[in-house]
């Protein structure tokens, strides 16, 4: 493009010199008809005919390499000047140039160039004459065309020299950016870890590493919550398999009353229903994943709902001897009763699961503000460390050892109950202190704020 664009320029110049050129040699010729024509209203060409003559070449003795004919009506020439045959190289103009006043043409003439005026004029004594003049063209034709070869040779240089420093631009702006690619393409799934050193590129692509380096940590993340699921949920069901399996040998190794095969199948329907529930949990949180949990919305009273709660589970806190205690009321919500109760149930559960014998898990519904509640689901216990509570919902979490399951849960409970929340536009979080371990269940209000995709 940029050749173009000299090449185009080196044209124009050309161009405006031709023109200039022709324009200068026009005035200087018409200049010379001018005096011409007022010499011959002066003087009577028949009768001052060497005063004529003599005045003309005082006016073309300024001039080089000009021509002049000054021919009568009846072709008498009045003035010829020596060299270039004006009567012949005029006749190649057209007729009408010569005849009208001050035409003009470039005619070439004996390997020459010229250009030539022409006017009809009068003389002094109303004789008509004709007025050719005409002057050399090659010394400019040839200093233009020298100008233009200039330019092209210096329209090829400088075409030469951007094609050398565009390639060495290109080379050192590129330079980086294929270190950079190539260091990109040496990463795989083992190497999530490495990160790609900010000093490999200039600073201008500083952001660049740095955004690409905190996808590859994301990725990371990810991929070693992928990992570590994959390992949590295939050691959760390889036991009740296994004893399963181990349960099918020891009934066949020996012949068995009808009362020990049923005794057999029982425990075989515990371990079917315990796969099965870690089935069931596991493709409702996929749904989750996937935005594909649709609640099915309806006013919901949470002070019933958790007596209701406190009565499923009194049998098992009783066993415990820990109270259940509801504080506070608060607006119903809208949410789907279902969802709702598993969330809380499994809160409860957790509690209770936690809990020391002889205390009391307390739940506070409170107005936070004008456009939201707050369930508080507080019990006592071994406190959490920091750094483990915002993970505590994270699917097969755990802990410490001493919060390790003991097979009365598949360790998702918290990751639903977060689903389950996350779908009516709440949130829940988790406190612990040496007094209490809290979950704070955060829902919005009004009612509308939640979208009923069934409306």
């Amino acid at each position: 493009m940029a050749c173009l664009l000299l090449y185009g320029l080196s044209y124009i110049i050309k161009k405006s010199f031709e023109k200039y050129s022709i324009s200068q040699n026009i005035i200087e010729l018409n200049s010379v008809i001018d005096s011409i024509e007022r010499e011959l209203s002066y003087y009577d060409p028949e009768q001052e005919r060497n005063e004529l003559i003599q005045n003309i070449l005082l006016i073309l003795a300024s001039h080089h390499q000009l021509f002049v004919n000054i021919i009568g009506n009846d072709n008498n020439i009045l003035y010829k000047t020596r060299g270039l045959n004006l009567y012949l190289a005029s006749q190649k103009l057209d007729n009408n140039d010569v005849k009208t006043d001050r035409h003009s043409g470039v005619v070439n003439y004996d390997n020459s160039s010229y250009l030539i005026v022409s006017s009809r004029i009068y003389a002094a004594n109303n004789e008509p004459f004709t007025i050719t003049v005409a002057i050399k063209q090659d010394m400019q034709l040839e200093f233009i065309e020298r100008l233009h070869n200039g330019l092209l040779i210096l329209l090829a240089l400088a075409c030469f020299l951007i094609l050398i420093g565009t390639s060495v631009t290109i080379y050192f702006t590129q330079k980086p950016i294929n270190q950079l690619i190539k260091k990109i393409s040496l990463i795989d799934s083992k190497s999530l870890k490495v990160k790609i050193p900010r000093e490999l590129v200039p600073i201008k692509y500083a952001s660049l590493v740095d955004a690409f380096n905190e996808m590859i940590s994301r990725m990371d993340a990810v991929f070693q919550r992928q990992q570590d699921f994959t390992a949590d949920i295939a050691h959760e069901m390889r036991t009740p398999i296994t004893n399963l399996t181990t349960q099918t040998q020891i009934a066949l190794n020996n012949a068995r009353t009808a009362e020990e095969y049923k005794e057999v199948l029982y425990s075989n329907l515990e371990e079917f229903e315990k796969l099965s529930q870690i089935i069931t949990d596991m493709l409702f949180l996929a749904q989750a994943d996937n935005k594909l949990l649709i609640p099915k919305l309806g006013k919901i009273d949470l002070t019933e709902m958790f007596n209701r709660m406190f009565d499923y589970y009194e049998y098992v806190s009783e066993d415990k001897r820990i109270k259940l205690i509801l504080k506070g009321t608060c607006p119903d919500i809208l949410g789907d009763k279902l969802m709702i109760s598993r969330a809380v149930s499994n809160l409860l559960s957790n509690a209770i699961r936690h809990t020391p014998v002889g205390e009391t898990i307390t739940v506070t519904l409170s107005r936070l503000n004008p456009n939201s509640i707050k369930i508080i689901v507080a019990n006592p216990g071994q406190p959490i460390e920091a750094k483990h509570l915002p993970l505590l919902f994270d699917r097969f979490y755990r802990t410490d050892e001493s919060r390790q399951r003991n097979g009365e849960g598949a360790g998702i409970g918290l990751a639903i109950v977060k689903s389950i929340i996350e779908a009516h536009q709440g949130e829940i979080t988790a406190e612990s202190d040496d007094n209490s371990t809290r979950f704070i269940m955060i829902f919005p209000l009004p009612l509308s704020k939640v979208k009923n995709p069934h409306n």
